[in-house]
């Protein structure tokens, strides 16, 4: 984090927030404010940074006087992350940033006693209910674990069975800590709306329309509900369909939104799982075609060979828009109305499945500038994590983020090359 990021984040978040805390300089009040972040949603302690919204830093050593403060005033002893940033004024001062991330941490955290929590943007006990929460998450997931956002599974067409038809499965999402307001309430109506259409004017959609057919002639279905949809779970569904596509065939490009608030009899609802799935079956598709196929240029060409692979470009576009729809402002503002939470609370997504079927990577990804090592066995898949330092809200960082996924997941497959041939990758194009 830079201090020009820091100002930004000032700016743009203006008084303080259920996340985010200033504080001007060394204080007794930072232990508490730690200590309800964390027994909360997380969030960040800026120190150096007036109520008034001002840059104005600390000196060095207050660094060894909050890890201490901390140490010693919070029950049971523990000092979060503290990192120290510049300022860029020649002044040796430094605004520091203490990130407090749930679940990393013991809780509940006490001060003298009380259990500590935020509500909007003040700081206060937790009510008997809250402690009681608080005690009973021994075994809970937490947001801090990107693997709680586990790998797709393999699909199933309408009898049970493997889908064979299917090329490519990729997964993203987001383990969202909800308010205790909504551990009772049903989903509603109005924010499932709001949800789908935030979807449907994500790039993702135009990222998958180009895969079909070069954004021209295909017919799209827009993420609606479909399918097993409750009052604590949704369902939103995305179908694009070529020319010519027929309900007997299988849906060459889909997009799944699964989202559910797990809790049941005996179990306290806590955070609301976001699952975005989107699945390729693009080789069927072409096989059963009489027709040529319009590739996303736009051309025309013989019909290609029945096996489809993607290109690196396309993967990494779509690797790009996947990431990018679970960070647009919408798409958060919608999430966090269904978790009864202020928007800022809602995490980044930190974790990128791909999976295969028939085919391994190799032969799903157009290798034609790679090398294969010899003997290096098969993939038929690939479990990313994001850097947690990168902000993926930033076309720049996220653009950074995809570059070095597709790097993982060409070594995880035997193949050598794509370190170079990213250094020619344009940057994706700006989401909305």
């Amino acid at each position: 984090m830079t201090i020009d990021q820091i100002r930004r984040l000032v700016a743009m978040v203006g008084p303080e927030s259920p996340t985010l805390e200033y504080k001007a300089d060394m204080s007794t009040s930072i232990a508490k404010a730690v200590a309800a972040l964390a027994n909360t949603y997380g969030g960040l302690v800026l120190v150096g940074v007036t109520d008034d919204r001002k840059v104005t830093g600390v000196k060095e050593k207050t660094l060894e006087r909050v890890s201490e403060h901390c140490h010693s005033a919070i029950e049971p002893p523990w000092v979060p992350e503290i990192v120290p940033v510049p300022m860029d004024d020649d002044s040796g001062k430094y605004v520091l940033v203490i990130r407090v991330v749930p679940g990393v941490g013991p809780r509940p955290l006490l001060i003298e006693g009380a259990a500590p929590v935020r509500h909007h943007n003040t700081t206060h006990p937790a009510s008997w209910q809250q402690l009681a929460a608080l005690f009973a998450e021994s075994d809970t997931q937490v947001q801090s674990d990107p693997w709680a956002i586990r790998p797709p599974n393999a699909p199933r067409d309408s009898f049970g069975d493997a889908d064979e038809h299917v090329d490519l499965s990729i997964r993203s999402g987001l383990n969202i800590a909800i308010d205790p307001r909504a551990a009772w309430l049903p989903l509603r109506e109005q924010d499932v709306n709001q949800l789908a259409d935030a979807l449907n004017g994500s790039d993702l959609v135009g990222q998958l329309t180009d895969l079909i057919s070069g954004g021209g002639g295909c017919s799209i279905r827009k993420f609606h509900r479909r399918g097993h949809n409750r009052s604590r779970t949704i369902r939103l569904q995305w179908q694009g369909l070529p020319p010519g596509w027929t309900s007997s065939h299988p849906v060459p490009v889909e997009a799944l939104l699964s989202a559910e608030v797990p809790g049941g009899y005996g179990q306290t609802a806590t955070h609301l799982l976001v699952h975005l799935d989107v699945t390729i079956r693009i080789a069927n598709w072409l096989r059963m075609q009489e027709t040529h196929w319009v590739p996303a240029n736009g051309s025309q060409q013989d019909r290609p060979e029945p096996d489809w692979q993607i290109n690196v470009e396309e993967l990494g576009g779509l690797m790009d828009a996947l990431v990018a729809a679970l960070v647009d402002q919408h798409v958060v503002s919608s999430l966090a109305e269904l978790a009864q939470i202020d928007s800022l609370a809602v995490p980044q997504p930190r974790v990128l499945h791909m999976v295969t079927a028939r085919r391994p990577i190799p032969q799903i990804l157009d290798t034609g500038r790679l090398t294969a090592i010899p003997e290096a066995g098969n993939s038929h898949g690939a479990h990313l994590l994001a850097d947690p330092g990168l902000d993926l809200t930033d076309p720049g960082s996220r653009h950074d983020q995809v570059d070095a996924w597709l790097v993982q997941t060409a070594l995880d497959a035997g193949l050598l090359g794509m370190e170079e041939l990213l250094t020619s990758r344009p940057p994706p194009r700006a989401t909305n």
